[in-house]
């Protein structure tokens, strides 16, 4: 690729040529949510909630309730809205006097016959004490903070293999267009170069339109001086 004018502009040129292939390649890959890529992370959801409150979500919803999180999931992995207010209200209706046993062991935070003797109460309609409150209360601040952090680790796995994903195919694209424009005879020198234009569009694709702008201001600002 040759781009012609002052270094400035060469070099914001290559930047917002690279971070427009980033946010192309971003799209791409956010099209193909379809695919297992939409479900990149999910593991990490069972992997830190463990066996005891999926089985309070099976109680709640179903023997499919995997199936139904993994739907939630794909549909909004980066947010993640929907899918951690099934999670959360899940566990809470989950909750019954045969399971609560389980439940405070695993949590840690609340006795188990006082979160038993809760449960009890909820699932026979008889009014909460006070003790009954603090229980439950005790329980589902844990089990939130456990859900919270399933799901920001959960994003992080989502948001890394998306982008890897998208470098990869920035590569794939920079370099398929490298030999389009030199009809298979580039350089090792050119291919390498479309490398470096591949790797770097992803991490420029949020920011390049600032960097371009940062570049024209300093250009101006020294072409005062």
């Amino acid at each position: 690729m040759v781009v012609s004018g002052t270094p400035a502009d060469v070099v914001g040129t290559i930047v917002a040529a690279a971070g427009a292939l980033g946010t192309a390649c971003f799209g791409i890959v956010e099209a193909l949510k379809w695919t297992p890529l939409g479900e990149a992370g999910f593991a990490q959801i069972t992997k830190f909630l463990g066996p005891d409150l999926l089985g309070a979500l099976q109680v709640a919803y179903g023997a499919q309730y995997e199936k139904l999180l993994r739907a939630q999931y794909r549909q909004d992995s980066q947010q993640q809205t929907l899918i951690g207010k099934s999670l959360r209200q899940g566990v809470r209706l989950g909750l019954t006097p045969n399971n609560a046993d389980a439940l405070a062991t695993y949590v840690g935070t609340v006795a188990p016959k006082a979160l038993q003797s809760a449960a009890s109460s909820v699932a026979n309609g008889v009014a909460l004490s006070a003790a009954d409150q603090n229980a439950i209360g005790r329980f589902e601040m844990a089990v939130d903070a456990r859900i919270d952090s399933a799901l920001s680790q959960a994003q992080d796995v989502y948001l890394g293999t998306i982008r890897c994903a998208a470098s990869v195919l920035a590569i794939g694209i920079a370099e398929a267009v490298q030999y389009m424009l030199d009809m298979g005879n580039a350089s090792p020198t050119n291919y390498f170069g479309a490398l470096v234009v591949g790797l770097v569009a992803v991490p420029l694709a949020p920011v390049a339109n600032d960097v371009v702008a940062a570049l024209q201001a300093a250009t101006k600002a020294l072409g005062r001086r």
